[in-house]
């Protein structure tokens, strides 16, 4: 499967083409070839995984625990309990940034993420509440050492040669973080836990997947809460805050929307899930970050030979890849201020000007597309959009060496689509007077 010809698909026609055809050239095949390599479960799990892979015979683990996954995390109800759960563990970490307190911008990101999202989605039981070994203090910023390790180590886990021999912390680290969630699972309180997480269990429980590889399986779905995530909403923090004029009306924006004060009061805004609506401009410098830091591609195996538009015929057994980074600079797509970070492109208004909205969003892949489409986007948008607005409600944040300069990307995991910063910024942090003022 991985040693055969590679279709490159570019153009958003046949890349919409290849959407309509998931029964023929599918995502799910990689899960389970991939996947296997990414988390070491079993051979009887691998089994219970490819059994009914594409819904050939009826439903099956895979198809399974996505469509509860999407039901979970579509707008409604448990969303917006998941979304409040992550908001309410924030205060715990802004209470630490004060005026004249110094961090390190992704670092902080990444501990201050992965603490309030594993304890929205997982509760307070979660491997990564309980084991300290998992997070390493730096100064005022952390890290959690564990999944970095294995983040970073994922391209070698992949190509599966000697993993204990040749990438050894990330070989430990999968194994650390697995035997973690094992526990975790063989006390399961599901009230603790969010509906994804509940689901996702249920699902294992039905098929007989045993605790040792709920846990396995469950590192490899970290990389979904926490691997793009986290540059992403980095990113996004650095572009608003680095230009004053956005800034400035942005927290005009959330002012207006009533998307101000502390986590708690942003938490029981009554709009919360309505936040992309209500705050167009923050959503839209949010859907521009993914179209300029969205890096990554998206791949299918082709399981019948197809002919897409009636002109290009794809062999069975060979893989499609469709790299975001080509599509989101397309000219022809976005015009050419396409290598610009402009953060009102999606704005609703822009839609007149020449090449329209809808036909920009043929281009836009962030989230992939198709059958396919991550179903945890509207969770990262909130998130995203609500730890911004918290934030920005609070502090100023003034970096250390005197300007801001946005940091190149590093690619680190064929698996991840949003790649970490070459850098990290240091920031001082400014307390605001008067929250909820857009204007100082």
């Amino acid at each position: 499967m991985l040693n055969g010809k590679v279709y490159i698909v570019t153009s958003p026609d046949l890349v919409n083409a290849v959407n309509r055809n998931s029964k023929n050239i599918a995502f799910n095949p990689f899960i389970a070839i991939l996947g296997k390599r990414i988390t070491d479960h079993d051979e009887d799990t691998s089994q219970i995984v490819q059994h009914n892979l594409n819904g050939e015979n009826g439903p099956g683990y895979v198809m399974d625990v996505h469509d509860r996954t999407v039901a979970s995390l579509a707008p409604g109800q448990d969303l917006q309990q998941t979304t409040k759960a992550m908001l309410s563990h924030i205060s715990n970490y802004f209470n630490t940034l004060t005026t004249g307190v110094e961090i390190n911008l992704f670092e902080w990101t990444r501990y201050t993420v992965t603490m309030c999202s594993t304890r929205a989605l997982y509760g307070t039981e979660n491997p990564f509440n309980r084991n300290s070994r998992f997070v390493e203090s730096f100064c005022h910023t952390y890290a959690n050492a564990s999944f970095r390790d294995f983040d970073h180590a994922l391209n070698l886990l992949i190509a599966d040669v000697l993993p204990r021999l040749f990438v050894p912390k990330g070989y430990r680290a999968r194994m650390e973080l697995g035997a973690a969630f094992e526990q975790y699972f063989e006390n399961f309180v599901p009230a603790q836990s969010a509906a994804m997480i509940r689901g996702r269990h249920s699902a294992n429980t039905r098929y007989g997947i045993t605790p040792l590889n709920q846990g396995r399986l469950e590192v490899g779905s970290l990389l979904g809460v926490l691997a793009n995530t986290i540059p992403s909403i980095f990113y996004t923090l650095v572009h608003i805050y680095s230009d004053q004029g956005l800034t400035s009306d942005i927290r005009d924006e959330l002012e207006a929307s009533g998307f101000v004060g502390t986590p708690e009061d942003i938490r029981q805004n009554p709009n919360l899930l309505a936040m992309p609506e209500t705050c167009p401009l923050l959503y839209s410098t949010w859907q521009e970050v993914l179209r300029v830091h969205a890096l990554g591609a998206g791949s299918r195996y082709i399981l019948q030979d197809v002919t897409l538009e009636d002109t290009f015929l794809l062999r069975k057994g060979m893989v499609v890849q469709m790299p975001t980074a080509v599509m989101h600079s397309d000219v022809a797509a976005w015009g050419e201020d396409v290598n610009e970070f402009q953060p009102r492109r999606f704005l609703k208004q822009n839609s007149t000007s020449k090449g329209g909205f809808k036909q920009k969003l043929t281009a836009y892949r962030p989230f992939g597309g198709g059958a396919s489409m991550c179903p945890g986007r509207h969770f990262v948008t909130l998130e995203t959009m609500a730890l911004a607005a918290c934030m920005l409600s609070r502090f100023d944040l003034i970096p250390v060496n005197g300007q801001w300069n946005i940091p190149r990307q590093k690619q680190e995991s064929l698996a991840t689509n949003v790649f970490p910063p070459e850098k990290d910024i240091r920031v001082r942090i400014v307390t605001r007077q008067g929250l909820g003022t857009s204007k100082r």
